[in-house]
C-alpha cells in the first residue's frame, strides 16, 4: 500500500463537473485498490459537508481557505499583468495552500503528491514543499487535465472582443512560461489527450504520461428518457471553462439557425451552471432555451435527441462527451471535442470536420431514431470499455510508480 497525497482547487465531491470528475475518479480507483489517499483542497465552512462524504476513500480530508479576491476581473488581470504574472496561475495561489500542502507531506510522508492541475501544481516550485517532499522521498506528479497555454492559444484566434484579445497576447506567454516551469518541476507528468502529450514532448525533461479518467459506470443509467423520439438538442457544461461559452454561442448563432431551417421542430437545450449573461441572452433565440444548471442531468441527456459539442477549442479530454455516451446518448461533435476520447467516429459518436458536415450529421440524426439509437448503444459500450473507475486506476498506478 502507498500514500497519495492529492492536490486540488476544489473539492471533488459530488462528481458533477469535468475536474471534479477526473478527481473523484482517480481518488475512489486509488482507494479501492487499497492505497492510502489524502486530499488537500481549497474550500470553507460551506464545503465541509462535501469533504465529509469523502471520509470512506480518503484516509484524511483537509481544506484550506480559497484565495479568491474581491477585485473586480479586469482590475485583477490588469494588476497580474503590471506585476509580469500569469493570470490564470496566480487565481489559485496562496501562501496558506503552499504552506498546508509543506506541512502535509511531512505529516502524511506520501510515497506520490499528485497535483490535479497546473496551477495547484506550482507548490512544486517552493523550496519549502521541495524540502519536505525530499525528505519523504515522495514522487512530484502533475496532471495537466489540460495544457492551458495551448487552449488560451486556440481560443485567442478565435476570439472577437479587441479588449480580450489584447488580454490574451500578453497572458499567454506568461502563462506558457510557468505552466511548463512547473511541468518540469515534477518527477512525471500526466495529461489526458495525446495531443496533450505532443505539445509537452518536447519541452518536458521527465516523463510525459497518457492517463485515461474514469467513470462511475453505475451513475450512468443508459434507459432512453421519454423525448429520445423528438427534435430536442442538448448541450451541458461548465461555463467557468471559456471553451464552452464560445461554443455555445457560436453554435446559436451560427450553426443552429442552419439546422433549423431543415428542421423547424428542432430546439436546443443550454444546460449548466455559471451561465454569463452573454449566454443567457441566448435564450432570446428562435428554439433555444437556456435551463442552468439542471438537478437531473442524466434525466436531461437521456431526454435528448441527441447531445451536440460544438467545441472550438480542444485539450484533455472532454468530459460532456464521455458523460453523454455513458448516458447512451448519441453525440454530435468537432475535431477539438473529439480530442482525448478513445471511440470510433461513425459508429460510437459522429465527428465533423467542418460545419456544413456538423449540420448534416445532426439533422440525419434528427430524421433516424434507428441510427441514434444504434450510436447511443454503441458509445455506451465504448465506454464501459475503456472508462471505467478500475481500468482507470490500473493505468493510475502505473504512472504514478506505485503498481
Amino acid at each position: 500500500m502507498s500514500d497519495v497525497l492529492v492536490l486540488t482547487r476544489d473539492v471533488p465531491h459530488p462528481p458533477n463537473a469535468g475536474d471534479r470528475i477526473v478527481t473523484s475518479g482517480f481518488v475512489r480507483g486509488l482507494a479501492a485498490r487499497d492505497h492510502a489517499v489524502h486530499l488537500l483542497s481549497y474550500g470553507g465552512d460551506g464545503d465541509r459537508s462535501r469533504a465529509a462524504a469523502l471520509s470512506d476513500p480518503c484516509e484524511t480530508v483537509r481544506l484550506v481557505s480559497d484565495p479568491g479576491t474581491s477585485l473586480p476581473p479586469r482590475i485583477r488581470k490588469l494588476g497580474n499583468a503590471l506585476l509580469g504574472r500569469s493570470d490564470v496561475m496566480r487565481m489559485f495561489y496562496s501562501d496558506a495552500y503552499r504552506r498546508a500542502a509543506a506541512e502535509a507531506i511531512r505529516a502524511v510522508s506520501p510515497d506520490v503528491v499528485l497535483a490535479e492541475h497546473p496551477y495547484m501544481g506550482q507548490v512544486f516550485l517552493d523550496r519549502e514543499v521541495k524540502r519536505a517532499a525530499r525528505a519523504a522521498d515522495a514522487r512530484l506528479v502533475t496532471n495537466a487535465h489540460v495544457v492551458e497555454y495551448a487552449a488560451h492559444e486556440a481560443y485567442r484566434d478565435l476570439v472577437d472582443d479587441p479588449l480580450a484579445r489584447l488580454h490574451l497576447r500578453h497572458e499567454i506567454p506568461k502563462l506558457r512560461r510557468e505552466e511548463l516551469s512547473v511541468y518540469r518541476a515534477s518527477d512525471r507528468t500526466l495529461v489526458l489527450g495525446a495531443e496533450d502529450r505532443a505539445e509537452l514532448d518536447p519541452h518536458v525533461p521527465g516523463p510525459v504520461r497518457r492517463q485515461r479518467v474514469g467513470l462511475d459506470l453505475d451513475a450512468y443509467d443508459p434507459a432512453p428518457g421519454a423525448d429520445a423520439d423528438g427534435a430536442r438538442l442538448l448541450f451541458f457544461g461548465s461555463y467557468e471553462w471559456f471553451p464552452n461559452e464560445d461554443a455555445v454561442r457560436y453554435f446559436a448563432r451560427r450553426v443552429f439557425p442552419e439546422i433549423r431551417a431543415r428542421r423547424p421542430d428542432a430546439e436546443f437545450v443550454v444546460a449548466g451552471r455559471g451561465a454569463p449573461d452573454s449566454v443567457g441572452a441566448l435564450d432570446d433565440r428562435p428554439g433555444v432555451a437556456v435551463v442552468g444548471e439542471v438537478a437531473d442531468l442524466g434525466s436531461a441527456v437521456r431526454d435528448a435527441a441527441a447531445v451536440v459539442a460544438p467545441l472550438r477549442v480542444g485539450g484533455g479530454t472532454r468530459l460532456k462527451v464521455l458523460e453523454s455516451m455513458a448516458w447512451g446518448a448519441p453525440v454530435v461533435t468537432t475535431a477539438p471535442g473529439f480530442e482525448g476520447v478513445e471511440a470510433r467516429p461513425g459508429e460510437d459518436l459522429l465527428v465533423a470536420d467542418a460545419w456544413s458536415e456538423f449540420v448534416d450529421a445532426t439533422v440525419g440524426l434528427l430524421s433516424r431514431p434507428d441510427r441514434r439509437e444504434r450510436i447511443g448503444r454503441n458509445a455506451r459500450e465504448a465506454v464501459e470499455s475503456t472508462y471505467s473507475i478500475d481500468a482507470a486506476a490500473a493505468e493510475l498506478v502505473e504512472n504514478l510508480g506505485i503498481a
